[in-house]
């Protein structure tokens, strides 16, 4: 064994808590921009026909999930709901062996993310979306932020990981 294979591996919260803290600094940036820059219902191209920002209030969650609701009823359905997720996610976390850096940065992205999204509630009184794919003028795509972003890319790297060690553990099963 080489003394690099030995060399014990970095500790899991240096991936989790940066990047939870990064992922909702970087959001929270991003909606402050655009509030500040754009007007609501605004968008303006960013990158070409690829990207626009945008200022888009996001009253519903993810598949329309509380739409309809009561400012205060959404306030109190989300608060919940993202207690209940962040719960979950730091349970993940800490039972992490502790040189899972990929796992918890990934937990991290989630984390920083919800919390992101659900710091909208209070600020804005609803959520916030400030990107866009495609050209501006096209609405055949859902606006979105970074938060919903690292949420998606966070869930995703999971899932892989899960998949790879599922895999690699049945192929070390299988007879030689």
């Amino acid at each position: 064994m080489s003394q690099q294979d030995s060399a014990p591996s970095a500790p899991k919260r240096w991936a989790f808590l940066p990047v939870a803290l990064a992922v909702s600094a970087a959001d929270q940036l991003g909606k402050w921009h655009v509030t500040k820059t754009l007007e609501v219902g605004e968008r303006v191209p960013f990158v070409g026909d690829l990207l626009a920002l945008a200022r888009l209030p996001a009253d519903s969650g993810a598949l329309g999930l509380f739409n309809g609701w009561s400012s205060n009823a959404q306030l109190v359905g989300f608060g919940a709901l993202s207690i209940i997720a962040m719960t979950i996610i730091i349970s993940f976390y800490r039972g992490l062996a502790p040189g899972e850096q990929g796992s918890a940065a990934a937990l991290g992205a989630i984390l920083g993310g919800i919390a992101s999204n659900g710091l909208d509630r209070f600020y804005y009184g609803t959520g916030l979306d400030f990107m866009h794919l495609g050209a501006a003028s096209a609405a055949s795509l859902p606006d979105f932020n970074f938060a919903d972003l690292a949420i998606v890319l966070g869930v995703v790297t999971l899932i892989v990981e899960l998949l790879a060690t599922e895999m690699a553990a049945r192929a070390s099963e299988r007879p030689q």
